[in-house]
C-alpha cells in the first residue's frame, strides 16, 4: 500500500456534469464526446448529477479546462464564475458565453404529426416530461404541427408525466387509460422509452398497436426495433450530438467564438410497424449508380455498403470517413466467387460482419446490407465469363448470410453473457450488504462481474488538509499494478481523480472516459465511486446497471454504518452493565463490613437494599465474624436501610438465630419512627432481637453489661 497525498493539476480535461446517465442514448453520447475529446487533445471526465452538484462537492473542479452542461444549468454559474468556458447540452441557454447544442425538434416532431395526420389519424396526443427542456421545446412544436392542420392540440399531457422512463409512462399512461377509456387514436412520445411505455400500457388493457392506437417516439434507441410492434421514430445521432458539444467548447478554450447561440442537430424519421404504416424502406440506390466513374465497382460496392451500414447519403468524391472498412471483405469475396477465384471462409466473413454489428446491430439495416450484396450479385452476373459462376455466386451469398446470422448471434451471447455478469454483480452486492468480513475486506470486489476496467472508491476524510477538503482512496479495482498502489493515499478534492485512473481506463478505448458518481444519502456525503472504461458490450451500454450499482453502494454504507453504531452502542451498554456489577460488588462489600467494636461485640453497618443476595452475604458475614472474633454480641446497625419490608426482617430473623447457634446475641441498630411504624403495619416481630434506637444507646448499654 502506498502513503501520502496525490498531487496534479492539468488543463487538458473537460468535464460534463449530467443530470442523467443511465439509459443507452447517453451512452451514446458519452462515446462522441469521448472520441471528439481525444481528437482535441482533452481527456472526458462525467459528473452524475446535476452541475450544482459538481460545484458543493468539489470534486475534480481543479482539473477541469471546461464543463458541458446536460439537461441542466442548475448551478452552472458556480462553475463558470472564475471564466471558465461552458456549453450546454441539450437545455435552454442562460448566458450568452455559452453555446447550446439540441437536436432539431421543432421540424422533428412537425414530421412525426404530418405522417400520423397522413395515415388517417386526428385525436393525437403527446406526452413528455414536464421538467425537461427537450420535452418541453417538442411540445411547443407539437402544438404548432397540431395547428397547422387544422386539429386541436388538447391531449398536449407534458404535465402529467415526471419522468422520462419506461416504468413511469406505462403507469401514468394506464392510469389515464382506465380513466378515459380510448381518448386518442394515436400518441407522440417524447423519447422512444415514453413510447415502449405507453406501448405496454395500451397493450395491458386490450387494445392494439396501432388498430386502435398509433404510437411514435424520439431518439431511436436500440430497443426501439426489438420491441412489439417496433417504433417508429426519429433518429437523432447522440455521438454526433456529444461531437460537437466537445468541438464548440474545445472552440472556446482556443479562444474561438461559437458560430451562432443554438446549434442544431439534423433528425430523421424512420418509419417501423407502431404507426401502421409499411416497415422501413432502407432506401436503396439505383442500379445505375452503382458503378463509379473508374469502373472499380467493387470499391464503389464497398463504399455503398458502409454508407447503408451508416445510414449516411454515398458521397461522390469518397471523402466520407468510413463506419465499415471491412465491407472491403464482401466485396473481394464477390469479385473472386464471379472469376472463379478463392472466397473468403464464412470465419473471415463473420469477422467482417461483426464490424458491421458493431456500429449497428438494427435489424432493418443489416437486412439492407445484406438485400445490397444481393443486388449487387445480380446485376454483376450477367457479365460474368466463367460459366459456373452463378453457382459460385450463390455459395458466397449462403456464406455471406450465414456470416450475417452467426456476427447477430454472437452479439445476443454477448449481451447474455453481460446480463449475467450483471446478476453476478448484485448478488456481491447483497452480500457486501450483509457481510462485515465482506466490507472490511474488499469493497469493490462486485466489479469483477462486470467490464468496468477500472474502479475508485474514494472516501471523505474526516480531517481538512492544507489545501482544503481531502478524499482517502478506500479500494481500486484494476488489473494495473502501479494504480492498484493508490489504495491509501489521500488526494486534494480538487484534483481528484489522479492520472493513473485516467490511463487504466484506456483512454484511446470507445469508453475510456472516467465517470465520478457521488456515493450519499440525505443523512451524509460518504464519498465518490470512480468508474471507467464501463461500457462496452451490448447491454452494459444502456447504464442503467450504474444507478442500481449506486444505490446498493450508499446502501451497503449505511448499512455498516448503523451496524457499527449499534456494536457500538452494544459495547458500550455492555461496559455499563459489567461497572454496574464492579459496583454492585463494591457496594455489597462496603455495605456489610465486620468491624471489632468492644471486647466481643462486632459492628456490621448495613447499606442499601436487602435482597435474598445481600441476605445471604450478611449471614455469612456476621457467623465468619463471630467465629473468627469469638464475638458473644453482634451490632447491625441498619441506619443505611432505606425499607424493612417482610422479605428483609425474615432475613434478619435467620441470621439472629443463626448467630445463636454460636453462642451470640443479635441487636438492631438504628431503627427509627418510620422504620419502627413500618414493622409495625406489617406485623412483624423480631423476636429474640434486642433493638436500639441509636448505636449511642447500644454502646451506653453494652458498657454497663462490661465487666468493670
Amino acid at each position: 500500500m502506498r502513503t501520502g497525498h496525490v498531487e496534479q493539476r492539468t488543463s487538458h480535461v473537460i468535464g460534463v456534469a449530467s443530470l442523467f446517465c443511465d439509459n443507452s442514448f447517453n451512452a451514446a453520447v458519452f462515446g462522441g464526446m469521448h472520441r471528439a475529446a481525444r481528437v482535441r487533445g482533452y481527456q472526458l471526465l462525467v459528473y452524475y448529477g446535476p452541475p450544482r452538484t459538481a460545484a458543493e462537492r468539489g470534486v475534480g473542479l481543479h482539473l477541469v479546462a471546461g464543463w458541458i452542461a446536460m439537461y441542466s444549468t442548475d448551478g452552472l454559474e458556480a462553475l463558470i464564475s472564475g471564466g471558465t468556458p461552458a456549453v450546454i447540452f441539450c437545455a435552454p441557454a442562460i448566458d450568452p458565453r455559452c453555446p447550446v447544442v439540441r437536436a432539431e425538434n421543432h421540424d422533428s416532431i412537425r414530421r412525426l404529426v404530418d405522417h400520423l395526420v397522413g395515415l388517417g389519424h386526428r385525436r393525437i396526443a403527446y406526452i413528455g416530461k414536464s421538467t425537461s427542456g427537450d420535452f418541453v421545446e417538442r411540445g411547443a412544436a407539437f402544438d404548432e404541427a397540431m395547428s397547422a392542420h387544422g386539429l386541436e392540440a388538447d391531449l398536449n399531457l407534458l404535465s402529467s408525466f415526471h419522468e422520462c422512463t419506461i416504468l413511469h409512462a406505462e403507469r401514468r399512461l394506464g392510469e389515464l387509460l382506465d380513466r378515459d377509456g380510448k381518448f386518442c387514436d394515436a400518441i407522440v412520445a417524447g423519447n422512444d422509452e415514453m413510447a415502449i411505455g405507453a406501448l405496454r400500457a395500451i397493450q395491458a388493457r386490450g387494445y392494439r398497436v396501432p388498430e386502435d392506437i398509433a404510437v411514435v417516439g424520439f431518439d431511436d434507441i436500440s430497443l426501439a426495433q426489438h420491441c412489439d410492434p417496433p417504433l417508429t421514430t426519429v433518429r437523432q445521432s447522440p455521438e454526433l450530438l456529444g461531437r460537437m458539444a466537445v468541438d464548440l467548447l474545445a472552440d472556446l478554450l482556443d479562444g474561438l467564438p461559437p458560430p451562432q447561440p443554438v446549434t442544431r442537430v439534423p433528425a430523421e424519421l424512420v418509419v417501423r410497424r407502431s404507426c401502421g404504416s409499411a416497415a422501413w424502406d432502407a432506401g436503396l440506390l439505383a442500379p445505375e449508380e452503382l458503378d463509379a466513374p473508374g469502373g472499380d465497382w467493387q470499391r464503389d460496392m464497398s463504399r455503398r455498403l458502409d454508407a447503408v451500414l451508416a445510414g449516411a447519403a454515398l458521397s461522390p468524391s469518397g471523402d466520407r470517413p468510413l463506419v465499415w472498412p471491412e465491407a472491403e471483405v464482401i466485396a473481394r469475396g464477390l469479385g473472386a466467387a464471379l472469376a472463379g477465384a478463392e472466397t473468403p471462409e464464412v470465419a473471415e466473413l463473420e469477422r467482417a460482419f461483426d464490424s458491421a454489428v458493431e456500429h449497428s446491430d438494427r435489424i432493418e439495416v443489416l437486412l439492407a446490407v445484406v438485400g445490397h450484396i444481393e443486388d449487387t450479385a445480380a446485376g454483376r452476373l450477367a457479365g460474368a465469363p466463367a460459366p459456373d459462376a452463378a453457382r459460385r455466386v450463390e455459395t458466397f451469398l449462403h456464406r455471406a448470410r450465414l456470416a450475417q446470422q452467426r456476427a447477430l448471434a454472437a452479439s445476443e451471447r454477448r449481451g447474455a453473457r453481460s446480463i449475467e455478469r450483471l446478476v453476478r454483480a448484485n448478488m456481491a452486492m447483497a452480500g457486501l450488504l450483509a457481510s462485515r468480513e465482506m466490507w472490511a475486506d474488499d469493497r469493490l470486489g462486485w466489479l469483477r462481474h462486470t467490464s468496468v476496467r477500472v474502479g475508485c472508491l474514494a472516501i471523505r476524510a474526516d480531517d481538512q488538509g492544507p489545501g482544503g477538503p481531502e478524499l482517502i482512496i478506500d479500494s481500486v479495482h484494476t488489473s494495473e499494478p502501479d494504480t492498484a498502489a493508490l489504495t491509501g493515499c489521500r488526494s486534494r478534492a480538487g484534483l481528484f481523480p489522479p492520472p493513473e485512473l485516467f490511463e487504466a481506463a484506456s483512454p484511446d478505448e470507445p469508453s475510456g472516459y472516467l465517470v465520478l458518481i457521488p456515493i450519499a444519502s440525505a443523512q451524509r456525503d460518504w464519498g465518490t465511486l470512480v468508474l471507467g472504461g464501463l461500457f462496452t458490450e451490448s447491454f452494459a451500454d444502456n447504464l442503467q446497471p450504474m444507478s442500481m450499482w449506486v444505490s446498493l453502494l450508499v446502501a451497503a454504507f449505511e448499512h455498516h454504518a448503523t451496524e457499527t453504531a449499534l456494536h457500538a452502542e452494544r459495547d458500550m451498554l455492555a461496559a455499563a452493565y459489567e461497572r454496574e456489577r464492579a459496583l454492585s460488588s463494591t457496594v455489597r462489600e462496603l455495605g456489610c463490613p465486620v468491624i471489632p467494636l468492644l471486647p466481643g461485640v462486632l459492628l456490621i453497618s448495613l447499606m442499601g437494599a436487602i435482597d435474598g443476595a445481600r441476605a445471604r452475604q450478611i449471614m455469612e458475614a456476621v457467623l465468619s465474624g463471630v467465629a473468627r472474633e469469638g464475638a458473644r454480641w453482634v451490632l447491625l446497625d441498619v441506619t443505611g436501610v432505606p425499607l424493612v419490608d417482610a422479605e428483609t426482617a425474615a432475613a434478619l430473623v435467620q441470621t439472629a438465630q443463626a448467630t445463636r447457634l454460636l453462642g451470640a446475641r443479635v441487636s438492631l441498630v438504628g431503627v427509627g419512627p418510620r422504620m419502627a411504624q413500618s414493622m409495625v403495619e406489617l406485623g412483624i416481630e423480631l423476636r429474640g432481637i434486642s433493638i436500639f434506637q441509636s448505636l449511642a444507646a447500644a454502646i451506653h448499654q453494652l458498657t454497663r453489661r462490661q465487666p468493670g
